[in-house]
């Protein structure tokens, strides 16, 4: 297997992971659409891949996964949300990532699809750069401890904004019905929702999903006990999504 087929299969087992939906990233296909590509970069130690995908293709992708409803999405929110899917994607795999990649020649396309949503992207693998050798640790010297990583809040009264009070929702699924089919609801009719009895649901304040997870009973009442939450400058966009 080439290296590009094994960071590839990589890349789709963390992303299947990230969105707990199975998805599949094949080589070959039609490369992005000029002018519409969404650049990132994941560095893991050693090396260095460069995606670039049709943003047109990852609104309605995000819509098939669930991460966004059918006709919010715009430019911006499928910019962020991307970008926080592959950062945890790349936190997982050892590295970070940014904005910013290798030039399009370099890149070989391929398809990312997840139901009746496909993505065309382009990946590139190179070796990164290697530490400068001042940044090296002297052999037989203890490492230097790890230095938590600072989440960065806006600057400003930050503070002021931590006692906002804000309304979240549970959400198991959902179903587009006619009206007709909603006038002739009565006691005793089932509706069907789309999603399966172990699949997590959605914790949402204003229209964002900011965290999934399992339901509980906690002393008698319904509760979410979270498996995955969304990176925080994405949770943050839930207060400025209200006013």
């Amino acid at each position: 297997m080439s290296e590009q087929k094994t960071w590839a299969a990589k890349l789709e087992a963390e992303i299947a992971r990230e969105l707990g939906q199975p998805v599949s990233l094949a080589s070959g296909g039609e490369r992005p659409d000029a002018g519409q590509g969404l650049l990132d970069t994941i560095e893991i130690p050693g090396v260095r891949l460069s995606l670039t995908a049709d943003s047109n293709d990852i609104g309605a992708f995000l819509v098939e996964a669930r991460v966004i409803e059918a006709g919010q999405a715009d430019a911006q929110m499928v910019r962020e949300l991307w970008s926080g899917i592959l950062a945890s994607v790349a936190g997982r795999m050892g590295g970070k990532a940014h904005p910013g990649g290798t030039a399009e020649a370099l890149a070989e396309p391929c398809g990312l699809r997840l139901g009746s949503a496909s993505v065309r992207m382009l990946l590139a693998v190179e070796e990164a750069a290697e530490t400068p050798a001042s940044a090296r640790t002297p052999a037989g010297s203890p490492a230097a401890p790890a230095v938590p990583r600072q989440v960065e809040h806006p600057a400003g009264n930050f503070d002021l904004l931590l006692e906002v009070e804000l309304d979240a929702s549970v959400r198991f699924g959902s179903r587009e019905m006619e009206l007709k089919e909603l006038l002739e609801l009565g006691p005793g009719d089932v509706v069907e929702l789309d999603r399966h009895v172990t699949d997590p649901v959605d914790l949402i304040v204003g229209d964002r999903i900011v965290a999934r997870g399992e339901v509980v009973l906690v002393n008698g009442n319904f509760g979410l006990r979270v498996t995955e939450v969304s990176e925080p400058v994405l949770r943050l966009e839930t207060i400025r999504c209200l006013w």
